[in-house]
């Protein structure tokens, strides 16, 4: 039986996950509860799937399983993704900061087509850079990206959600005009409500939780 057999526990002869025989030095494998994140990190929040789907679909390499105090630690430092365990109707993909670094959303639309229901989260206080993206059944409903420091909105795609109207995102810039110094502008308090209304709040406040692991994985060049 092979390493993805054994993690998944199921048989998986189709599959185009090659695992990384080589682990990572201080990675706990001792199922935890799912800690909070959010901060200077962007992530996927996909509903209705499994682990093994997003890997594949992904086409991820398997790196190793690994809970989520060691995983999330040791992505933050790395070029390596966490896939998380099933929390709350999701799984979640964290730690994509090289979309933080280039602020380039073609990875985005091309991961988005592959699922039903698909978000795209970021947020990074150093670039003042906060995302948000929602497809449905592989079509792009809605994005929104801004980037402070550089005073440009990246990204404005479909028309804004009735969550984003409720959460007063109407006031935010929706040009690349310069805007002015007393414009409302996206901070990262408000990719963390969006994430709760669309998906899952990655804070995990009120959530039925569980003890589990997920799996540090690399995204293919």
């Amino acid at each position: 039986m092979g390493l993805l057999d054994r993690l998944f526990r199921k048989k998986s002869k189709e599959s185009s996950v090659q695992p990384i025989s080589k682990t990572p030095a201080r990675i706990d494998k001792t199922p935890d509860y799912p800690i909070p994140f959010g901060h200077n990190t962007t992530w996927y929040a996909i509903k209705d799937v499994t682990p093994q789907e997003v890997i594949e679909k992904l086409e991820l390499d398997l790196i190793c399983e690994s809970n989520w105090e060691s995983g999330l630690a040791y992505v933050h430092f790395s070029d390596d993704v966490f896939v998380s365990p099933g929390v709350g109707g999701y799984v979640l993909v964290i730690d994509l900061l090289g979309l933080t670094r280039n602020a380039d959303h073609d990875m985005v639309r091309e991961h988005g087509r592959l699922f039903d229901e698909f978000f795209y989260f970021g947020s990074h206080t150093v670039a003042d850079y906060y995302a948000w993206a929602k497809f449905k059944n592989g079509n792009l409903i809605r994005a929104y990206a801004f980037i402070g420091d550089a005073g440009e909105l990246f990204w404005n795609e479909g028309s804004i959600t009735a969550e984003e109207m409720q959460l007063g995102f109407d006031q935010f810039p929706v040009s690349d005009e310069p805007f002015e110094d007393d414009a409302v502008i996206p901070d990262e308090e408000n990719v963390m409500d969006i994430a709760s209304a669309w998906s899952i709040n990655p804070s995990f406040d009120g959530a039925n939780l569980e003890k589990s692991t997920g799996y540090i994985c690399r995204l293919k060049s």
